[in-house]
């Protein structure tokens, strides 16, 4: 029997993507079913006009289909019919990769700084350097340098060594266009400090750069809205960005959903490397969603009062500004005395496992601020802080802890990837 399982199940309109682990539910992932997610796709770009006063470009993909570009995410960008010469003006065409999709009445979001993503590193245009995730131990950040420097791919300034040999063409495309040496970097990710064999690294950092090079060495031959990449259906590309030992089974209750895990993990079995995690299609009569509870998760996942083990509580209470966190003794009555501090404390340390949980289930970004039961003790303040950063250290969205008030409050700041599951999960009762 499999404790660590992610299901995917249809719920009330929407694809539900719900990771499991000791009985609990660690993550919610919704997919709207009506609306194709644009999120990855790669166009041929084309500028209809810049907006200087809010530092951005808006840019046509498709027909009618105008995007916003930030000039932030534009730094190298990759122009099809003339050398960038540090401008962009109306009417240039450009590689773009669409970062986020439309919200309400926001237009969909594009970067030029285009890139890649496998199991163990993602590979970027535009960018040079070599990144590994924060979360890796200083050690094995070490020994995956020395491991890329000596097979010759990062140099002594950790910079990626480019790798032009027979990208381009160079007799078919135009001297005006800056595809001839086009700049990649990558960014090694957390899955990778399981490797001891980095034999699976080199392999993804050659098909990633392989994917990559196909792609500018195709762009100038297209014509502006071509369509250069489209991404796999989400739930399938979002199965990259879970941490390897997160589940051991995927089990689903569609018959399509599950043959096309199926093939997409045949296809992609040396990115993935989860060959050996069985994907099963649920088939009994008793249905997915009264086995595992799911209405009765997702209620408690969008209520304000959770319930710890000791008999305390949570209040989590979103507002406009920030996301207040309350801790409190609930049904524990303390006696008053000395043991009350360490009955304090010891709440105070579970409500702390708790709120790591609970921020990345609910997807919570922006500032948060936290008021535990209040300590005498500097020396319990100091150790709940400690464990706090140990626990949000773990979180895949970066997430920090700021410090502790005087008057005991903690402010943590999350970062914000995708909306809130309250919004995403607004509707679904």
């Amino acid at each position: 029997m499999h404790d660590n399982k992610l299901l995917l199940t249809h719920y009330q309109g929407k694809l539900l993507a719900l990771l499991m682990g000791n009985n609990r539910l660690l993550s919610v992932k919704v997919y709207e079913e009506e609306q194709a997610s644009l999120v990855g796709n790669i166009y041929v770009g084309k500028i209809q006009s810049m907006a200087k006063g809010i530092a951005a470009a808006f840019v046509e993909i498709a027909d009618k289909q105008i995007c916003f570009l930030p000039m932030e995410d534009c730094k190298n960008p990759f122009l099809l019919h003339r050398k960038y010469d540090g401008k962009l003006k109306q009417g240039d065409e450009l590689l773009v990769q669409v970062t986020r999709d439309a919200i309400k009445t926001k237009q969909p979001v594009v970067t030029t700084q285009i890139s890649l993503a496998g199991k163990y590193l993602a590979m970027s245009l535009g960018n040079d350097k070599l990144g590994i995730s924060s979360k890796m131990p200083s050690h094995k950040k070490q020994e995956i340098t020395a491991f890329l420097q000596k097979q010759g791919l990062v140099d002594e300034k950790k910079k990626c060594v480019p790798q032009v040999d027979s990208c381009v063409n160079e007799e078919t495309v135009s001297a005006d266009s800056n595809t001839l040496n086009p700049v990649m970097g990558a960014v090694i990710r957390t899955n990778a400090q399981e490797l001891t064999d980095f034999a699976p690294l080199m392999q993804e950092w050659k098909t990633l750069g392989e994917a990559l090079k196909n792609i500018f060495k195709t762009a100038p031959y297209r014509t502006a809205f071509s369509p250069l990449k489209k991404s796999n259906r989400p739930y399938l590309e979002d199965l990259k960005s879970y941490y390897i030992k997160e589940f051991d089974e995927i089990l689903t209750d569609d018959e399509n959903i599950y043959k096309e895990l199926r093939a997409y993990m045949t296809e992609q079995k040396q990115a993935l490397d989860i060959e050996n995690v069985p994907v099963r299609f649920y088939e009994d009569e008793y249905p997915l969603e009264k086995l595992y509870s799911i209405k009765t998760r997702i209620e408690e996942s969008l209520g304000s009062r959770v319930w710890l083990k000791s008999g305390g509580y949570l209040v989590i209470e979103p507002t406009e500004a920030l996301t207040v966190i309350d801790v409190n003794t609930g049904k524990y009555e303390a006696s008053k005395g000395k043991d009350s501090e360490d009955t304090f404390f010891s709440i105070n340390m579970e409500a702390a496992q708790e709120i790591a949980l609970q921020l990345r289930l609910r997807n919570v970004s922006g500032i948060i601020i936290v008021d535990f039961i209040n300590l005498e003790s500097e020396e319990k303040k100091k150790k709940l802080l400690e464990y706090l950063k140990q626990l949000l250290a773990k979180d895949a969205v970066r997430t920090t802890v700021i410090d502790m008030t005087p008057l005991g409050l903690v402010e943590i700041t999350r970062k914000r990837v995708n909306r809130p599951l309250r919004e995403l999960l607004s509707s679904v009762k």
